[in-house]
């Protein structure tokens, strides 16, 4: 079969009387029962095969639907509000999809709702809300090589002129080979979290109230190499931003601290998520016992009488934590924890680590080792990483809970002794709520050993013997402390 196939799709943004009757112009008609014009109707090959629909993008030449084989569509317009409806025949919608909603605001649609209206026999539903009256005549194509359906309008100049887009020449072409990528996380001037993607993304969301966390899945998406993410500052209403891959979905999780909440903040960019976070006053709730990561605690010769350290590598599995030209946060500090566990056995300490392989786990998990083996001390080993304008910046820090005189303690005897033995710049000791130093019963500290955005930096974060050195200067940090602290 000829990869390209093309036939003039008459879908769409007509003005009102232009080839459809009186009655489906004027009247409402639910979506349940919509009304089919025979002249409308573009007739193309059934496939024999189950048909899924996976993503639906918008890109400089129209649509981009991502679809394993050509459907049969049947489209109708509906008005007040106005808008065109087009089935895709036998056809399912990827679960990661259904129900979802993508801004354009191009081409006369101001969004596309895409869900599953049909199960037996499957009706894929794409509804396109419409901002115009303007005549805009489409075609369709299919590229069987990439799986894609273009719905492309055969006049661009017109239908670029009859929205309030930038001329097509200053948009991007999008180049559909290449994967939809999650880009960075930032904080813009509004109170929100931006969530940015490669090209036009579609998400679903959740919110998860026992934990206050909020949870977006955005399908046929992969993290960037070069992702970029915000620092999270002491008083940051944010106490943990995860981003899991998961198949060919991204799912991103924002959990929130107590008396803040996270919610959809509208879009009028179809490449970015928009959060905006709201102070909502002190919450109490009740937290389940985390039922998902039941992982037994990894211990390094440990023998009664010695004192105990927990040693929590950062991230793990899916979650990958800060990323930069394909270096892993999650790599780094489970390579430098181990170094880190080794020496402190040495020196007659108790280890325990709560990761030694590449695993999921949940922050939760992490504590409760520590609280139920009674450990001396805490120490969570991570890696720092701005965005790409900030590749200059450098530097160790070392966090403690506020208000925790013995973490402060521990944490400027760790901080001092790496600043000694490694040269880095000193970015200072700092109090922060990390979930795993507030909730920890025992001193507890979290090192910043570096950042993987600073090209010098990232290159000694991954040489073992750089690796080695800050391992050793942790340990002595904590040698000094605990043999002046006693639990």
């Amino acid at each position: 079969m000829n990869p390209y196939y093309r036939q003039s799709l008459w879908l769409i943004l007509l003005m009102a009387g232009a080839c459809l009757g009186t009655q489906a112009i004027n009247a409402e008609v639910p979506l349940g029962s919509p009304v089919q014009d025979n002249n409308l109707q573009a007739q193309l090959p059934s496939s024999s095969q189950q048909l899924q629909l996976r993503n639906v993008q918008v890109n400089a030449d129209g649509f981009a639907l991502q679809i394993n084989g050509i459907p049969q569509m049947r489209t109708s317009r509906v008005a007040n509000p106005d808008r065109i409806i087009l089935d895709l025949q036998a056809t399912e919608v990827s679960p990661y999809i259904h129900n979802s909603v993508v801004s354009i605001n191009r081409y006369g649609v101001r969004q596309v709702r895409v869900a599953q209206f049909q199960k037996s026999p499957a009706i894929a539903r794409l509804v396109f809300d419409l901002d115009t009256t303007s005549p805009i005549n489409w075609q369709s194509s299919f590229d069987q090589a990439r799986g894609l359906l273009v719905l492309r309008p055969i006049d661009l100049a017109v239908a670029v002129n009859t929205t309030n887009s930038l001329p097509l020449k200053a948009l991007p072409v999008a180049n559909n080979s290449l994967p939809t990528t999650i880009d960075g996380l930032s904080f813009n001037g509004y109170g929100q979290l931006v969530i940015q993607a490669s090209r036009a993304i579609a998400y679903r969301s959740s919110l998860d109230l026992a934990n206050n966390t909020y949870s977006l899945t955005i399908p046929a998406t992969r993290i960037s190499s070069q992702l970029r993410r915000p620092v999270l500052g002491a008083n940051s209403p944010i106490e943990q931003i995860r981003l899991t891959q998961a198949g060919d979905a991204v799912v991103v999780s924002v959990k929130m601290v107590s008396g803040w909440q996270i919610s959809d903040a509208g879009r009028t960019n179809p490449q970015a998520i928009a959060l905006q976070l709201t102070s909502v006053g002190q919450v109490t709730a009740s937290i389940p016992p985390n039922t998902r990561s039941q992982v037994q605690p990894n211990y390094g010769n440990v023998t009664s009488g010695r004192q105990l350290v927990v040693i929590d590598p950062g991230h793990g599995g899916p979650d990958v934590g800060a990323t930069r030209n394909g270096i892993y946060e999650k790599d780094i500090v489970l390579a430098m924890s181990k170094q880190l566990g080794r020496i402190l056995q040495q020196m007659g300490y108790s280890v325990m680590y709560t990761r030694t392989e590449d695993i999921d786990l949940d922050l939760e998990p992490r504590v409760q080792m520590a609280e139920n083996a009674r450990a001396s001390a805490f120490v969570s080993v991570h890696v720092n990483s701005l965005d790409a304008s900030s590749s200059q910046v450098n530097g160790v820090e070392t966090y403690h809970a506020p208000n925790a005189s013995l973490g402060k303690n521990l944490a400027e005897l760790v901080h001092q002794q790496i600043i000694a033995s490694t040269g880095a710049n000193d970015r200072g000791v700092r109090s922060a709520r990390f979930y795993v130093v507030t909730k920890t019963s025992m001193p507890a500290i979290l090192v910043e050993t570096g950042f993987i955005t600073n090209p010098s930096e990232a290159s000694r974060l991954v040489d073992s013997n750089y690796q080695g050195r800050m391992a050793a200067a942790i340990a002595q940090g904590i040698d000094q402390f605990l043999k002046s602290y006693r639990r």
